[in-house]
């Protein structure tokens, strides 16, 4: 029988050490995203140094499942914990970047957001045999703020699925190397 003290005891040591990283990793994300801002107002240097910047996240993330498998030595973790965990990461860290973007989008450059739909918006004019209400439902869609930054919350869970898979490869490859494989 499995004992739920122990289900309970797991699950918020878990939880407490992704929302711990998770807010690192958000802190990390929000200095990131300054680099996009300043992209806005000056130079192509700062988004080169923006998408420079997502090498850290995966550092990051290695660091932080590294640090957390290593936490309880005699209770391993496999595959699936993994795996959550870095989706819980993600998850997390995802708060601090919809703030910024929220407020890069509303009061720091509200036209950057208008600059960067614009092409939807004119997309969405030259579409044939539109209603106006299907219309406006469209320009929407591509208009909002609020949808924007879910679909960019939406797609950092989906790259903590995939990081999350990628890590616990990494990190048990990691582990069977240091002990010489004699874990099994």
């Amino acid at each position: 029988m499995i004992d739920s003290a122990d289900i309970k005891e797991r699950g918020t040591s878990l939880l407490g050490y992704a929302m711990h990283y998770g807010a690192f990793l958000g802190l990390f994300w929000m200095f990131k995203y300054l680099f996009k801002i300043g992209a806005g107002f000056s130079d192509h240097v700062f988004i080169y140094v923006f998408y420079l910047l997502n090498v850290g996240t995966f550092l990051l993330i290695y660091i932080f499942t590294f640090k957390y498998k290593e936490s309880e030595p005699d209770k391993p973790k496999g595959l699936w914990s993994c795996v959550f965990f870095v989706l819980l990461i993600c998850f997390f860290a995802s708060f601090f970047e919809a703030a910024i973007m929220y407020a890069h989008y509303t009061f720091v450059n509200p036209g950057a957001f208008v600059k960067m739909s614009a092409p939807f918006i004119e997309m969405v004019n030259k579409m044939p045999n539109l209603q106006a209400g299907q219309k406006e439902i469209f320009l929407y869609i591509v208009t909002g703020k609020p949808l924007y930054i879910i679909s960019a919350f939406i797609g950092n869970m989906v790259l903590g699925v995939v990081l999350g898979f990628l890590m616990s490869f990494l990190v048990n490859s990691t582990n069977n190397r240091s002990t010489g494989g004699l874990d099994r």
